[in-house]
């Protein structure tokens, strides 16, 4: 089943298969199943044709396809704003109050590309003044 562009398991029930599409938490979902009158523990097997109509009209309703560039926007805002939380963004570092002594490097974060410092200090220690 494909709703809002993501693959929905039709084996799992519906509350767990809605919380697969991205921004949809179980609150949410269970909301979604209450406005759709269905049971969320049924599977998609089980739903009639008007049943899921309603449940990708409703999703989209819910769901913007730019609730992903809206929680981007929001962090520029906070790099732009020079704010702490934009400052931890920009730098990569833990936002929430996480320690960085130890454990930050594991840290589940997008990782950035850098380059390799050991090649930038080679090629500036080879030239001669």
């Amino acid at each position: 089943m494909l709703i809002l562009g993501t693959h929905l398991n039709q084996k799992q029930s519906l509350l767990v298969s809605l919380q697969a599409i991205f921004g949809l938490n179980h609150t949410n979902a269970l909301k979604i199943c209450s406005l759709v009158g269905v049971n969320p523990k049924v599977k998609f097997t089980k739903l009639t044709v008007n049943q899921l109509n309603r449940l990708t009209r409703i999703c989209r309703e819910e769901i913007d396809s730019s609730l992903l560039r809206v929680t981007q926007n929001d962090v520029q805002l906070l790099i732009q704003l020079k704010h702490y939380k934009g400052t931890r963004h920009m730098f990569g570092l833990p936002v929430r109050g996480q320690r960085t002594r130890t454990n930050a490097q594991t840290s589940k974060k997008i990782r950035k590309h850098v380059l390799n410092e050991s090649k930038t200090r080679q090629s500036v220690s080879k030239k001669k003044y």
